[in-house]
């Protein structure tokens, strides 16, 4: 491995710890920017499982139909657009960090699995810490938006784990 390809994947991986850091801050770790949750504001059982027991969503596309019917009749437009745009954009990342970094993330079943298994886990954090809810929406947005990142780096053709 030369130096220059040395240089280079230090780089990526500091811009992709920076990026696992920023999702964290945006998605989990509680903060002043961000709603309720469960480390802020008082923890109490009967206020966790109330939360938990209603902050999720397990029917595909239920609340994507929703918002793309509310853009189509210009209610909430802004909202909504910025909403679909971040869970698209927000992991698109992912998906050329994944195949850059690592040999495996190349292959397209060992990637989709990573991907699948990586934003569950999000969304269950999300659930458990009350930073969000469970939302199968977000999950098919977010990995359309890997996926998005995936075929850019394919295009891109990044040198192999780049080294």
């Amino acid at each position: 491995m030369t130096k220059k390809h040395t240089a280079s994947r230090r780089i990526v991986i500091a811009m992709f710890v920076l990026y696992v850091l920023a999702m964290l801050f945006l998605l989990v770790i509680p903060n002043n920017y961000r709603g309720h949750n469960v480390l802020v504001g008082g923890f109490t059982w009967e206020r966790w499982l109330a939360y938990i027991t209603r902050a999720f969503n397990l029917v595909p596309f239920k609340g994507l139909a929703g918002q793309i019917r509310s853009i189509i009749a210009g209610e909430d437009t802004v909202r909504n657009i910025v909403y679909m745009a971040g869970n698209l954009g927000g992991f698109a990342p992912l998906g050329f960090f994944l195949p850059a970094l690592f040999a495996k993330g190349r292959k397209f079943k060992a990637f989709l699995l990573t991907v699948l298994i990586t934003v569950i886990a999000l969304e269950l954090m999300q659930l458990i810490t009350m930073r969000g809810s469970f939302d199968i929406d977000d999950v098919i947005l977010n990995t359309g938006g890997v996926y998005l990142g995936f075929l850019l780096f394919r295009k891109a053709k990044i040198p192999s784990r780049l080294q």
